[in-house]
C-alpha cells in the first residue's frame, strides 16, 4: 500500500477496488485485495476488515492475511488497532494478532492492548498475545509498560475464573514486562 496523497486517479482506481471487494464475486474479491498490495491506501483497512468480518473463502482469507502482514506504511497500523479494538471484530482478534507479529510494522505502543486482550481471553489469546509482545522490535513506551504491569496486578489480583495455564503464560508476561521496565529504566509496578 502506498504511502502518498492520493490524487484523482488514484482515488477512482481505488474506488473500483473497492467495489469489486465488497462484490460477493470470488474472482473480483481476489483481484481487488491483491491489487491492493499495490494501489491501496491506509483508507481501505477498514473495508478490507469489514469483509473479512462478513466472511471470506479460506483462498481470499489467505490473500487479506498475506496483504495485512505485507504492510510497511506505519499509517497502516492505527486502522488495524481500531479494527483490533472494534467489539463487533472480536471473533477476528486471534487472527489479527497473529498477522501483527508477522508484519514489518511495530505495534509497541500498543503493549496495553494486547496486555488487556490476553488477560480478557482465554488461554490461546494469552499464547497469542506473550507471542506478539515477545517479538516485538522496539521496547514500548513507558506509559504502556506501566499500564500493563497495572492490569495485570489487577489480573493477579483477583481469585476467581482463573486458569492455570493462562496464568502460567501472563506470568511470564510480568516477567517479560519487567525487563522491558528495566530496559527503559522504570520502576517495576508488578514483581517488587
Amino acid at each position: 500500500m502506498s504511502k502518498s496523497n492520493l490524487n484523482k486517479q488514484d482515488k477512482l482506481k481505488i474506488s473500483k477496488l473497492l467495489s469489486d471487494l465488497q462484490s460477493k464475486d470470488e474472482i473480483k474479491v481476489a483481484g481487488a485485495i491483491k491489487a491492493f498490495s499495490v494501489h491501496g491506501h491506509a483508507s481501505v483497512i477498514e473495508p478490507l476488515i469489514e469483509v473479512w468480518r462478513s466472511g471470506l473463502s479460506s483462498e481470499n482469507e489467505a490473500l487479506l492475511i498475506d496483504l495485512l502482514q505485507s504492510l510497511k506504511d506505519t499509517s497502516s497500523i492505527e486502522p488495524l488497532m481500531e479494527a483490533f479494538k472494534n467489539p463487533v471484530n472480536s471473533h477476528l482478534r486471534r487472527k489479527l494478532i497473529s498477522t501483527f507479529w508477522n508484519s514489518k510494522l511495530d505495534f509497541s505502543d500498543y503493549l496495553a492492548d494486547f496486555v488487556l486482550f490476553g488477560i480478557e481471553g482465554d488461554f490461546l489469546d494469552a499464547l497469542e498475545a506473550i507471542t506478539l509482545i515477545e517479538n516485538f522490535e522496539t521496547v514500548a513506551p513507558e506509559s504502556a509498560i506501566l499500564e500493563s504491569q497495572l492490569l495485570l496486578t489487577e489480573y493477579f489480583g483477583q481469585t476467581e475464573h482463573r486458569n492455570d495455564q493462562k496464568d502460567a503464560i501472563l506470568t511470564d508476561l510480568a516477567m517479560l514486562l519487567k525487563d522491558f521496565s528495566e530496559l527503559e529504566g522504570t520502576d517495576d509496578l508488578f514483581l517488587e
